[in-house]
């Protein structure tokens, strides 16, 4: 295990995370979502990361990350059906995947987490400790991420999660081989 493997801690508290914003967000009215899935992202070597396509793509580590999958209760994913996928710019799964984020930057070691949203395509919400924490109080975001999720949000969180998450989607493209056993994940910008 290298130094920026994930400690087996991160995972076991990633599952508790889980737990709790995955019984918050059945609770909703109307379109449910479940939190289904907490696990390492070192299964492959890294995301390749396509900002725009005028630029170098950014090469993050996978060894020190949690996946989540955000999916709406009784529907079948990561592909759920046109009647239950959500558009990535619905608001409620971005709420959810940077509360799971942002909790997880609070309260394990973890460098990444990679969120699966509930898409009608493969789309993923990728956030890196040092981009969440050096922007915004994390304190004060997890706190106000805690609320009802039923409740309009204020126009403040509602710009906080716009800005933190919208940049952030990337649509896979596909595992790359970058040796004979690992892989990184190609994706691109959701919006460049």
């Amino acid at each position: 295990m290298t130094a920026s493997a994930l400690e087996p801690e991160a995972l076991t508290r990633a599952l508790v995370i889980r737990a709790e914003v995955d019984a918050r967000y059945r609770l909703v009215p109307g379109r449910k979502l479940a939190v289904t899935e907490a696990s390492p992202t070192g299964v492959i070597d890294s995301f390749t990361l396509f900002a725009s396509p005028l630029e170098m793509p950014r090469v993050v580590p996978a060894d020190n990350g949690i996946y989540f999958a955000i999916c709406p209760v009784r529907a079948t994913c990561p592909y759920p059906g046109r009647r239950f996928a959500r558009s990535p710019a619905a608001f409620m799964p971005r709420r959810a995947a940077l509360e799971l984020a942002v909790r997880t930057f609070l309260e394990t070691s973890a460098s990444l987490v990679v969120v699966s949203l509930p898409t009608s395509q493969f789309v993923l919400l990728v956030l890196e400790r040092d981009d969440v924490m050096g922007e915004v109080d994390p304190y004060a975001l997890r706190d106000a991420l805690a609320g009802d999720p039923a409740s309009a949000p204020g126009a403040g969180l509602r710009r906080i999660v716009d800005r933190l998450t919208l940049p952030r989607l990337f649509l896979p493209w596909g595992l790359v081989p970058i040796s004979e056993t690992r892989e990184t994940l190609v994706a691109a910008c959701l919006w460049p």
